[in-house]
């Protein structure tokens, strides 16, 4: 009885991570109706762990339930993405704030290290890794000023924050160039920091959201 117990929340933990992790990456794309009894052959489990993973997602807002029809992926907004990007601007100005007002270092190397790993999944075709190094020099970035609210914010948003970009480069995977924008604004914040010029830093992060929100017109939001 007891290691039945114990057993099940693994599965649940199990199931969850793995389809959250095939939405996030956009194998599974907004609209995809999704069968329990695939998943469950696919995982190798029965359904109940993962309806119990269902049910999370769809409370994190990943999927979604429709009477009579099924549980389909959901769709990320332009505009609640919009807001995200917002947090992440918010953060950076914050964590630069800081760090002038108390006197806080950044963590140079790394942020070179993100950087770096930017460039190379840039030029790999790596989208996914691309989005996550970008958002990682955003973490290492408000790591300086020790707040961890906003880490567990940061990581929060992470999860939409790569599958609205995933998906929809997947999607319009003919029409849209290589992405640079992030890592040439990053590119620009690490040089500022290094030479000491937080003001610098401030205007690069500035400067990549006057771009997006200029991308976000196109939608009418």
């Amino acid at each position: 009885m007891g290691k039945r117990g114990a057993a099940r929340p693994s599965l649940e933990k199990k199931a969850y991570q793995d389809i959250r992790a095939r939405i996030i990456s956009a194998e599974f794309l907004p609209g995809m109706l999704l069968s329990e009894n695939e998943l469950a052959d696919t995982l190798g489990m029965s359904r109940t762990p993962i309806r119990a993973a269902i049910s999370l997602l769809e409370t994190e807002g990943f999927l979604e339930s429709v009477r009579g029809r099924g549980v389909f992926v959901k769709e990320i907004s332009f505009r609640e993405f919009r807001e995200m990007f917002e947090v992440l601007v918010s953060m950076q100005l914050f964590a630069l704030d800081v760090a002038a007002a108390r006197g806080h270092a950044f963590d140079l190397p790394a942020l070179r290290e993100q950087l770096e790993r930017q460039a190379f999944a840039a030029e790999s075709g790596d989208y996914e890794a691309y989005y996550d190094s970008s958002l990682r020099f955003v973490g290492t970035m408000v790591a300086s000023c020790g707040n961890e609210s906003m880490r567990n914010i940061l990581e929060t948003i992470k999860g939409k924050y790569m599958f609205k970009m995933l998906s929809f480069r997947k999607m319009n995977a003919r029409s849209l160039p290589k992405p640079t924008h992030a890592r040439s604004a990053h590119a620009r914040i690490y040089d500022a920091l290094e030479r000491g010029d937080p003001a610098g830093a401030r205007e690069a992060v500035l400067a990549l959201n006057a771009f997006v929100y200029d991308q976000f017109s196109v939608f009418d939001i």
